[in-house]
């Protein structure tokens, strides 16, 4: 930064006098020299000015003030664990009913098809259509909780949650334990005792008794977080904060699942729209009928048939092979098989079992 200083000219100094008179200093002040002082100090007060507001504008600009930074640090804390979505949370939401009905239709119809004996490549084709309407209704907008939000968050949220129960671990574990410690301490000697014995050796009393106990001493996140210094206790009650948020829609995301069977139905729709699963459901159906009709012997054979038909699509969707509707339903169709062969006096064959049918390998 520069000055001028080489314009500044000599100051006029004045004959000591005991009295400066009107006129003297009148002279004094209009002097060329003092004039030209003057102005070279106010540039010089100008420049300085400019130097600094410069000077500023440089400056990084996470220079911010003790509560800006303080709200920065909040935000930071909580911003790995939002939602991972892509979704504008200003999106309208629709009722399950209404954004599910495309899924539904397609369901109608399809088994309208197989109630009709019908498992050509249109029923393949029928059932390849209720899978994408169930990966279009997993993107659609529902109303759950007063909020809107797509079903397919729902493992998203369980992810989170997780994060968020091990984070809050670290910073709250010890102080959640030790006031959990102190309410064990408080409680009625009938009840320490109760919450000593193993949970499958209690009596009925002594369940009730730990049933209580344990309502008693349980220590919310939150009240953990009240035993921080500020900043840390703002930043352990906003993540709880996120927590609540995580558990309510996954919750909600969960009954939404629930009401329309909608992980079943992914599942048998992502099978039966393969060659072997269209097979495995014709022969299961006809192994059903044959059973009801006491023709045993044609019973077993379809139900083998059906069986290695099934066991070969989840070979070709081994993802599938851990989906509990879908071990449900082949434990079922086992079940059937096995008394089936057992009406006829014959061993269980443990070709197919529930861990062989499952098997991702060949």
């Amino acid at each position: 930064m520069f000055f001028a200083t080489s314009r500044l000219g000599s100051r006029k100094n004045p004959t000591p006098q005991s009295e400066h008179n009107l006129k003297d200093v009148t002279d004094e002040l209009t002097h060329p020299s003092r004039v030209l002082f003057t102005e070279e100090v106010i540039l010089g007060i100008c420049m300085v000015i400019t130097g600094l507001l410069y000077a500023f504008a440089q400056m990084p600009s996470t220079v911010l003030s003790t509560a800006s930074a303080s709200k920065s640090l909040m935000k930071q804390s909580i911003a790995g664990f939002a939602p991972t979505s892509r979704f504008d949370s200003d999106t309208v939401g629709v009722p399950l009913i209404d954004a599910a009905q495309p899924m539904l239709n397609a369901l109608r119809k399809v088994n309208e098809l197989e109630n009709n004996r019908e498992f050509s490549p249109e029923t393949q084709a029928a059932w390849k259509t209720v899978q994408e309407e169930g990966k279009e209704l997993a993107t659609r907008f529902v109303m759950i909780h007063n909020k809107s939000l797509p079903l397919w968050i729902h493992s998203a949220e369980k992810q989170r949650i997780v994060r968020l129960e091990e984070k809050l671990t670290d910073m709250l574990g010890e102080a959640r334990d030790m006031i959990h410690s102190l309410r064990v301490q408080s409680l009625p000697q009938e009840q320490q005792v109760a919450l000593q014995i193993a949970p499958e050796s209690r009596t009925e009393e002594q369940a009730d008794l730990a049933a209580v106990a344990e309502k008693a001493t349980s220590v919310s996140w939150r009240t953990a977080a009240g035993t921080l210094v500020e900043p840390l206790r703002s930043r352990a009650e906003n993540l709880c904060i996120v927590l609540s948020d995580a558990k309510e829609n996954y919750r909600g995301i969960s009954s939404c699942r629930d009401v329309l069977n909608y992980d079943y139905w992914m599942a048998v729709s992502t099978i039966a729209s393969t060659p072997d699963g269209i097979r495995a459901r014709e022969s299961l159906q006809r192994a059903s009928q044959a059973a009801q009709d006491g023709d045993f012997e044609a019973a077993q054979s379809a139900y083998e048939e059906g069986l290695t038909a099934l066991q070969a699509s989840l070979m070709a969707n081994p993802n599938l092979s851990n989906k509990p509707a879908v071990i449900e339903e082949i434990s079922n169709q086992i079940s059937d098989y096995k008394k089936i062969v057992e009406e006829q006096g014959k061993e269980f064959d443990t070709t197919f079992s529930l861990e062989n049918v499952l098997r991702s390998d060949s």
